[in-house]
């Protein structure tokens, strides 16, 4: 993400924080949230010859905020931000050729989503739900090295970094009979314009596009008024697609299609004003 982006989400977070302060009783929430699971990442390509794939597999810390305010002379409506930070704990990847395994490393990955949501909300009887669109910037960064090929220990550090944008819509629902709540989510979108850049062939920057498929379930209570607390499961799958070969020289290049899947126990305390 470059800096002017990080500038315009920070400039944005800081006015809905800020908002807490003077929005109308009950029009303002928001909520912290963290989980611990795993985060999964496979490549495959045929396109340079020989059938190439690769897999990984690392614990993962996730955590974020979110911010909701609800308009108070438009009945039902309301914008929110969600952001989230995925933190992999460094583990192996493997990678096969023909089926053949040709290459190991380590890997760390780092996942980090910014999401923007215009949507609609209400209630009826026990059951409640919400819709809604969004757009945001999805990015992530993956840092290799100790390469083991034919035995022989590499020195060399390979970092890649995917930058997102996204766009697309979902829903949430539940059941409330008293304190407690069963609640679910679910979202689709759809990554319309994607660069990768590797840092060891800096001569390309590869386009890419693909899908995010995002859904959760667990129990809320309700833990006074304002407050409430949230403990369930979320599943991220993340599709991208092969990018055409790119040439330099006599070098040809290109970026595998790919596929990320983070599995996470959550929990979320969330305050409303």
């Amino acid at each position: 993400m470059n800096s002017n982006l990080k500038i315009i989400i920070f400039f944005i977070i800081s006015l809905i924080l800020i908002h807490a302060g003077c929005a109308y009783a009950g029009n303002f929430g928001m909520g912290f949230h963290g989980g611990y699971g795993v985060l999964k990442y496979e490549e495959s390509t045929s396109a340079l010859g020989g059938d190439l794939e690769s897999e990984s597999s690392q614990n993962v810390i996730l955590f974020g905020v979110s911010g909701e305010y609800s308009f108070p002379n438009i009945r039902n409506f309301y914008a929110d931000i969600t952001t989230d930070w995925a933190v992999g704990l460094k583990d192996d990847e493997v990678w096969k050729e023909n089926g053949v395994e040709i290459q190991s490393n380590d890997m760390r990955a780092f996942a980090q989503f910014y999401d923007f949501r215009f949507g609609y909300k209400n209630s009826f009887n026990d059951f409640y739900y919400r819709y809604y669109l969004s757009g945001g910037w999805d990015g992530m960064h993956f840092s290799r090295n100790k390469f083991i090929m034919q035995g022989e220990l590499a020195s060399e550090s390979i970092t890649e970094d995917i930058s997102l944008w996204r766009m697309g819509g979902g829903a949430g629902f539940g059941y409330k009979p008293g304190q407690w709540a069963l609640d679910g989510r679910i979202a689709y979108a759809y990554y319309s314009a994607g660069k990768v850049e590797n840092s060891s062939m800096p001569q390309f920057r590869f386009d890419t596009d693909g899908t995010c498929f995002d859904a959760g379930i667990g129990v809320a209570r309700a833990i006074n008024k304002n407050m409430s607390f949230y403990f369930g499961g979320s599943y991220t799958f993340i599709k991208l697609n092969e990018s055409e070969i790119e040439q330099s020289g006599l070098t040809r290049a290109v970026f595998p299609e790919s596929r990320t899947e983070i599995i996470t126990g959550m929990a979320n305390i969330s305050y409303s004003f």
